[in-house]
C-alpha cells in the first residue's frame, strides 16, 4: 500500500505537470525568498538559464540576472537589485506591467502566502498591448479624421453660406435689373407715342404762330401751349434717359444762371406753404454736367422736400465750392474740385433704416399709387454718371439734408444756348421721301417741307417707301422714322436706299435718340432728329442733311 509521503509526492508532481500546460508563468518563493516551485513557461518566458530552474535559487540571483541584461532599463544593477529585494521582503500584493528590451510586455501579479513567501503569476500581454495600441491609434486617427471632416464641413458650410448670400444678392440684382428693364420698356413705348403727339402739337403751334397778325389772346394761348409742349418734351426726354440710359450732354453750368432759370418754377411748383430760399453763392464754380438732368435732379429733391413738409416749412437750396485732396477724399470721390449743391428742409425727416435704403430703386415711403420710388435712385444715377456723388442725412422731427457733389467745369460756360436763332434757307425743289407710320406726324412734316419749297413723297412704312424709291430714282433725301412696323425699320431702310440710290442723303427721326448709337453691328447711316421737334428745327435738320455748308458756312 502506497505511503502518505508517496501520495503527497504524486499529487505534487501532478500539480507541477498541470502548471506546465498553462500559458502563464508561475513561480513560488518561500519566506526566505528562495525558489520552491515553478512551471516550464516561467523559465521560457523570462529566458532564464537552466541552472536557475532548481529549488533553492535565490530571488536575488534572478533579479541580478535581469538587471545585468538590461531588463530593468539603464541604471546600476546592484542598486536595482537592492530596491527590488527591499520591496519583496515586505510580502505585500503587487501588480504591475514591465516591458522587456525585446519589446515583450509582461503583466506581473504577486500574491503573499499565509505560510510565508508568495506566488507570482507572469502573463505575456504583448499582443494584447499591440491590439490596444492599434485600437488607440485607430481611435486617434478616427478622432483626427472626424476633426478634419468637421473642419471641412464647417468650411463647406461657410462657403455654402457665402454662396447662398451671393446667390441671393445675384437674385436681388437680377430682380432689380428685370424691374428696371420692364419699366424701361414701358416708359420707352409711352415716351415714343407721347413724342409723336408732341411733335404734332408743337409743329402745328409753330405753323399757327406764323400768322403775321394774331390777336393778343391768341398769342398768349399759343405761348402757353408752346411752353406746355416744351415741358412735355423734356418729360419724355427724362423718361427716355432713364429707360434707355441716354448719353448725357455735359456742359459748363453756373449755379447763378441755373437758379435764375428754375427759381420761379420751383416756387410756383412747391406752393405758398413752402418758404423757398435759393442761394447760388457769389463765386461758385461752374459744374460740368448735363443742365437738363441737373434741373431735373434739383426739382426731384425739392418735390421730395415738399412732401416731407405737408403743413409747410422752409426749404434752402445753396451751393458751395469743395476741394478734396488725397487725404480728404470721401464718399467715393477722387481728389479734385467739386461744387456741392445742398437741398435742406425742416420737414418730418427719416429714421436711419429708411435713409440706408433711400437710393434703392423702387423703394418709397409714400402710399400706394403716390410714389414710384425712382426719384432718389435717378438722382443717384445722374450724380455717379456725372462723376460726382450724392449723400443724404436725416433725423425724424428735424429734417433732411441732401448734398449733391458735381465736378467743377474746366472750360468756360457753354454759350451755345444763348446764340440768336439763325435764319434757315428754304428748299429749291429737292425731292424728299418722308417715311413715318403716324399719319398726323407725316402730314405735319410734309406740310412744313412743302412750305419751305421742297417736293415730298410720303410712305407709311419701309415696304411702301422702297416701292416709291423704285419709281423715283431722283430722290435727294430720305427722311424716316427709326421705329416702324412692317419688318423694315428706318435704319435698314437707310442702308437699302444707299445701295439703290448712291447719292441720296438720309435723316432719321426718333423719340429714342440713343437707339442708333447703341448699335455695335454697323455705324449710324444718318444724322438723327429727336422728337418732338419744331418746324424750325425740322427745317434746320433737313437743310443740314442736304447741304451742311448752308448752315455751317464751311
Amino acid at each position: 500500500m502506497e505511503s502518505d509521503q508517496d501520495s503527497l509526492l504524486a499529487r505534487a508532481m501532478l500539480t507541477l505537470d498541470a502548471l506546465d500546460h498553462l500559458d502563464q508563468g508561475v513561480s513560488v518563493f518561500d519566506q526566505s525568498l528562495r525558489l520552491v516551485s515553478w512551471n516550464r513557461y516561467f523559465t521560457q518566458m523570462l529566458e532564464f538559464p537552466a541552472e536557475f530552474a532548481q529549488i533553492g535559487t535565490p530571488l536575488e540571483a534572478l533579479f541580478l540576472f535581469n538587471a545585468q541584461r538590461g531588463d530593468y532599463g539603464p541604471g546600476n544593477p546592484a542598486e536595482q537589485v537592492r530596491e527590488r529585494m527591499a520591496l519583496a521582503r515586505q510580502f505585500v500584493p503587487h501588480h504591475f506591467e514591465r516591458t522587456r528590451p525585446n519589446g515583450q510586455v509582461l503583466e506581473i501579479h504577486g500574491i503573499p502566502l499565509k505560510s510565508g513567501g508568495f506566488v507570482t503569476i507572469y502573463t505575456d500581454i504583448t499582443e494584447r498591448k499591440k491590439a490596444e495600441q492599434a485600437l488607440q491609434e485607430s481611435h486617434d486617427l478616427l478622432e483626427q479624421r472626424v476633426t478634419e471632416r468637421t473642419a471641412d464641413l464647417r468650411d463647406l458650410n461657410q462657403a455654402l453660406k457665402q454662396e447662398i448670400a451671393q446667390h441671393k444678392s445675384a437674385q436681388a440684382a437680377l430682380l432689380e435689373s428685370q424691374k428696371l428693364n420692364a419699366l424701361g420698356q414701358l416708359t420707352s413705348g409711352i415716351a415714343h407715342d407721347f413724342n409723336n403727339l408732341l411733335t404734332i402739337i408743337q409743329g402745328n403751334l409753330d405753323l399757327i404762330g406764323d400768322d403775321p397778325q394774331p390777336d393778343v389772346a391768341t398769342r398768349e394761348s399759343l405761348h402757353a401751349a408752346a411752353g406746355a409742349s416744351r415741358r412735355g418734351a423734356e418729360l419724355t426726354r427724362q423718361l427716355l434717359a432713364f429707360s434707355s440710359h441716354q448719353t448725357l450732354t455735359p456742359t459748363a453750368v453756373r449755379p447763378a444762371r441755373l437758379f435764375a432759370d428754375i427759381g420761379a418754377m420751383l416756387k410756383r411748383t412747391l406752393g405758398d406753404a413752402i418758404e423757398v430760399e435759393i442761394d447760388p453763392g457769389t463765386h461758385t464754380w461752374a459744374t460740368q454736367v448735363d443742365p437738363i438732368r441737373l434741373e431735373n435732379a434739383i426739382l426731384n429733391l425739392a418735390l421730395n422736400a415738399r412732401d416731407a413738409m405737408p403743413q409747410g416749412g422752409h426749404l434752402v437750396i445753396s451751393t458751395a465750392n469743395i476741394s478734396l485732396d488725397q487725404q480728404q477724399t470721401r464718399l467715393g470721390l477722387d481728389p479734385g474740385d467739386f461744387v456741392m449743391y445742398v437741398i435742406e428742409d425742416d420737414g418730418e425727416g427719416m429714421p436711419s433704416d429708411i435713409v440706408e435704403r433711400a437710393f434703392e430703386p423702387f423703394f418709397t415711403t409714400k402710399g400706394v399709387g403716390t410714389g414710384t420710388g425712382l426719384g432718389l435712385s435717378t438722382v443717384y444715377g445722374f450724380a455717379r454718371q456725372s462723376g460726382g456723388q450724392v449723400c443724404l442725412a436725416s433725423k425724424p422731427g428735424i429734417g433732411t439734408r441732401v448734398e449733391l457733389y458735381l465736378p467743377r467745369a474746366t472750360a468756360e460756360e457753354d454759350k451755345a444756348s444763348h446764340i440768336a436763332p439763325v435764319d434757315v434757307p428754304g428748299g429749291n425743289g429737292e425731292r424728299i421721301l418722308v417715311v413715318e407710320n403716324d399719319p398726323d406726324v407725316r402730314h405735319f412734316i410734309c406740310r412744313v417741307l412743302e412750305d419751305l419749297g421742297y417736293n415730298t413723297l410720303d410712305a407709311s412704312d419701309g415696304q411702301q417707301a422702297q416701292q416709291l424709291a423704285e419709281i423715283h430714282p431722283d430722290l435727294d433725301l430720305l427722311l424716316t422714322d427709326l421705329l416702324m412696323p412692317g419688318g423694315i425699320d428706318g435704319e435698314s431702310l437707310c442702308h437699302r436706299l444707299k445701295i439703290t440710290h448712291p447719292h441720296i442723303e438720309a435723316l432719321c427721326i426718333s423719340g429714342q435718340t440713343n437707339r442708333m448709337s447703341d448699335s455695335e453691328a454697323t455705324s449710324p447711316p444718318a444724322a438723327t432728329l429727336a422728337k418732338p421737334f419744331s418746324a424750325q428745327e425740322l427745317a434746320k435738320a433737313v437743310r443740314l442733311a442736304l447741304n451742311p455748308a448752308a448752315i455751317t458756312g464751311h
